[in-house]
């Protein structure tokens, strides 16, 4: 009897012996041709399996197995006349047709490949891992309708199959089918509540819905699985982001970047949020953290300098800009900020100067045009701010607030298109206070 040796060389030595001492033991040969097998050496597996047909030649799984190692060393010719002859021994025989399917697949010809598969599937419905290789291989080769089809086939005799739902709600979430992909998420969680793959694909559809707040529990579970949990807790945080709530999604993203310093992505949107929450003076620390991490990126400098413009620290603005120019000259953001910058230290005529510039760089730069607006109101030059802002809207600006002022400035110019200036705000943002003056110039004023 043999014994169980832990190495796999040890066993084939073992079995090596014991063949030599019982070549005509057919179970015993076989052993020793899936050893071989499995230790990549094909060519002494083949010679075996031949040594068993040569005393059995009727036996149809060695003629499979066989036809097998021939597919491994190329000889494909030999391996299809040996799967024909297994296959006439035995029809039906679903290793067969797998072997083959293995055959065509080295071949290049999918079609055949994925028809073999088919075949096997059919011939051993009891096998349902067979039929989840044939799903896999249709979603492979972008017949995705046609794999949904055969994951739903398993899970019709398997409705609790784990891998097979995990499957199919992973390709329904790539054809946008979210409900679908939920529900068989749903089945998983279940059955194994500890699911935390399926809890993060789960948390995705949601996310994805727009049902932050229904995610976030998903998400904290999926964070209990180590490679999981970096992802899972950017999501959380951007859950919470999306609900307003600040200071969760803030305290989520520290705990990140305590645990990645180098990470690019969380530092970015940490700053995001602190600026969405009002904290520009976090935002600014962080902000200038990016400048040192990626200095070669050049946004991280303006969103630096527009942050220090927000807390009117015009002075650091001013510097951040310049070392701006010198390691990016002509950087159309830059300009126009600092265009901003000049207006909001009421240099008017700098500002103005500045804007033109950025317009020279970019003669579409919409943000130039508002900054002109803006500075033509200070001004009280109403023919210049409308132009300026007529041609912001031109570019595809839709805010209300613009339209408001665009409306108000054509009215008092008696320009034509000041209702429908009117009509479009009413329409954009019905329950906003812009709305309410909008109605009330084509009420009382307009008409």
């Amino acid at each position: 009897m043999l014994e169980s040796p832990k190495e796999l060389d040890g066993l084939l030595v073992q079995l090596e012996q014991q063949s030599r001492k019982s070549p005509d033991d057919v179970e015993l040969m076989l052993r020793l041709g899936r050893l071989y097998v499995r230790n990549g050496d094909n060519k002494k597996a083949a010679a075996t399996f031949e040594k068993i047909l040569k005393s059995d030649p009727d036996n149809a799984q060695v003629i499979v197995e066989l036809a097998g190692c021939l597919i491994r060393t190329s000889a494909y010719s030999d391996a299809q006349f040996h799967l024909d002859r297994a296959i006439e021994l035995r029809p039906g025989m679903a290793s067969a047709f797998i072997t083959y399917a293995r055959l065509y697949e080295c071949l290049g010809d999918a079609g055949r490949q994925i028809s073999f598969m088919m075949l096997a599937a059919n011939s051993a419905p009891d096998k349902p891992e067979i039929r989840l290789t044939l799903a896999e291989q249709l979603n492979r080769y972008g017949d995705f309708n046609g794999a949904v089809a055969q994951f739903r086939l398993v899970l019709e005799a398997q409705p609790d199959l784990e891998v097979a739902n995990f499957a199919l709600g992973t390709l329904l979430m790539k054809q946008n089918d979210l409900n679908g992909a939920m529900k068989c998420f749903r089945k998983i969680i279940s059955t194994n509540p500890g699911a935390f793959d399926a809890h993060f694909n789960l948390a995705g559809c949601l996310f994805r819905q727009r049902k932050f707040a229904m995610a976030i529990s998903h998400f904290r579970m999926a964070c209990r699985k180590s490679d999981l949990q970096h992802r899972s807790m950017y999501l959380t945080a951007q859950c919470h982001f999306r609900l307003s709530d600040f200071d969760q999604a803030i305290v989520a993203m520290e705990k990140l970047v305590e645990l990645d310093e180098k990470n690019i992505s969380y530092w970015k949107s940490l700053a995001e949020i602190y600026e969405a929450a009002g904290e520009y003076d976090q935002a600014v620390e962080t902000y200038r953290q990016l400048t040192v991490l990626a200095s070669e990126r050049p946004e991280f400098i303006v969103k630096l300098a527009e942050m220090l413009l927000k807390q009117k620290d015009f002075t650091r603005a001013e510097k951040s800009l310049d070392s701006l120019f010198r390691q990016f000259p002509g950087h159309l953001e830059g300009h126009r900020l600092l265009g901003e910058l000049y207006s909001a230290r009421g240099l008017y005529k700098e500002a103005i100067e500045e804007y033109q510039r950025t317009l020279m760089i970019n003669e579409n730069c919409m943000g130039a045009f508002a900054g002109l607006a803006v500075v033509y109101r200070q001004l009280a030059n109403d023919v210049e701010e409308q132009k300026a802002l007529m041609r912001s809207v031109e570019l595809g600006c839709e805010n209300p607030e613009t339209l408001l002022r665009l409306g108000e400035l054509e009215r008092k110019l008696k320009l034509p298109a000041c209702l429908d200036r009117f009509r479009r705000i009413t329409e954009l943002a019905p329950d906003s206070n812009c709305a309410r003056e909008a109605e009330y110039y084509m009420r009382h004023k307009a008409a």
